[in-house]
């Protein structure tokens, strides 16, 4: 650490916790712990703490497949090596970039810099190759911070449009793994969008304070992005959110599509059949639904008639791909692995991975093809057709209930690998009402 940062800290208060031993990158510069930021920047260091970015080499489910499923193969198959280094290299980058992504043991990486931290992504001044991808960033640790702000208003920040751009995020949320599938795709989604084309980038939504826009433009708070003992830091008119809110974030996916249902009957008489459409709109992510780890998330919608005291889950009869799966009930493919979870009759949204073998798999980087992907794209309308017999004993009205449910990962990955039961989450309803004569 240079001279100049430990007079900063020393007069900005209290000296931070730092790491039990400098994480080196290039001759003479070395990473920062997140703590060390916190004296200047406590609002956003708070922030931070709870996403999961800083979560990312904690997280339950990426120890568990990292350590308890992923390594133990590599040492049968070491063309896994690579994708092995590729999980810690975003997971844990600052890990990776010390050990050159040897991480054996939880021990191997040191609490303090484990996760995303500040540092780490405040010091990216781009990646390499044509395309960021696979972890291809450029680290260059140092005093001076890459920041959103066009000024330098003080002693190390510096300006970076990169870290303004999608591509900055792309360079750990897009990974084609050694079998030249891309598992993670959430940027290619986005750069084929409308939203690419407007000019909207990820940080718009992810680092806004409501987590998607709003009237098609991003709600900012404004303030002070540093509490400094000594000076004053300037007032900016757009602070970037850090909690990155996401797919582990309730009060994200919570509203991020909606629902309206349609029938051309007003009124009806038992014995009718009536066509009902649903409609699943995703015109406010500016990627798939779902994205991220597709091979594991889900969406399950559910239509429902109610009438007498009665709740009956309506078969969707739209799907053309009736051969493939994850379209209606309990198919076989689907039966594989979502078991109970899902609801008679409900339409499942996600892609389906096979191994070389030809078998079904949920590790990525096992996957050989993209057997089945039927998620919904950025900005599209998804119309789903229903035929429902009205029954014979409905008096008086019948209400349609459609719910869209979102699902981390199947209930048979969690018991695989010992983790707690994944609850749906119900993210969009829509109900109507129809007069039975």
């Amino acid at each position: 650490m240079s001279l100049l940062a430990v007079v900063i800290i020393l007069l900005a208060g209290s000296a931070p916790q730092v790491a039990k031993e400098p994480i080196e990158g290039p001759p003479g510069a070395e990473y920062w712990p997140s703590t060390l930021c916190r004296d200047c920047h406590d609002k956003i260091f708070d922030q931070h703490s709870e996403s999961m970015h800083a979560k990312s080499f904690t997280n339950p489910a990426f120890k568990k497949q990292y350590f308890d499923e992923l390594l133990p193969l590599v040492s049968q198959d070491p063309a896994l090596q690579r994708e092995a280094e590729m999980c810690i290299a975003c997971h844990s980058p600052i890990a990776y970039t010390a050990r050159r992504g040897e991480i054996i043991l939880e021990e191997d990486v040191d609490p303090l810099m484990s996760g995303v931290t500040c540092d780490f992504c405040h010091t990216i001044p781009g990646h390499t190759g044509e395309r960021p991808e696979n972890a291809n960033y450029i680290t260059e640790p140092g005093d001076k911070k890459l920041g959103p702000f066009p000024h330098e208003y003080d002693w190390h920040h510096v300006y970076s449009e990169f870290v303004t751009k999608s591509e900055f995020c792309a360079v750990c949320h897009n990974y084609v793994n050694r079998y030249g599938v891309e598992i993670r795709s959430t940027y290619s989604e986005w750069k084929s969008s409308r939203y690419a084309e407007e000019g909207i980038e990820c940080q718009d939504c992810h680092m806004n304070v409501d987590g998607f826009l709003t009237a098609g433009e991003p709600t900012y708070e404004s303030g002070q992005a540093a509490t400094m003992t000594l000076g004053s830091a300037p007032f900016r008119g757009r602070l970037y959110t850090h909690r990155f809110p996401g797919a582990h974030s309730r009060s994200q996916v919570v509203g991020a599509l909606t629902l309206e249902i349609a029938t051309d009957e007003d009124a009806v008489e038992p014995g009718d059949e009536i066509e009902i459409r649903v409609l699943v709109d995703n015109s406010r992510t500016g990627h798939k639904m779902p994205s991220g780890s597709p091979e594991l998330r889900l969406l399950l919608l559910d239509l429902r008639a109610h009438y007498e005291g009665m709740s009956v889950p309506i078969p969707i009869t739209s799907a053309k791909e009736s051969e493939a799966c994850g379209v209606s009930g309990y198919s076989q493919c689907e039966g594989e692995v979502l078991e109970d979870e899902m609801l008679p009759g409900s339409r499942v949204y996600r892609a389906l991975y096979a191994d070389s073998r030809g078998h079904r798999t949920l590790a990525s980087y096992q996957a050989a093809k993209i057997i089945f992907d039927n998620r919904i794209n950025a900005a599209e309308i998804r119309k789903e057709t229903y035929r429902f017999e009205i029954p014979g004993e409905a008096e008086g009205s019948l209400s349609l209930t459609a719910k869209l449910y979102y699902l981390s990962y199947p209930r048979s990955f969690a018991e695989s690998l010992g983790l707690g039961t994944p609850e749906p989450v119900e993210i969009a309803t829509a109900n109507t009402e129809i007069v039975v004569r």
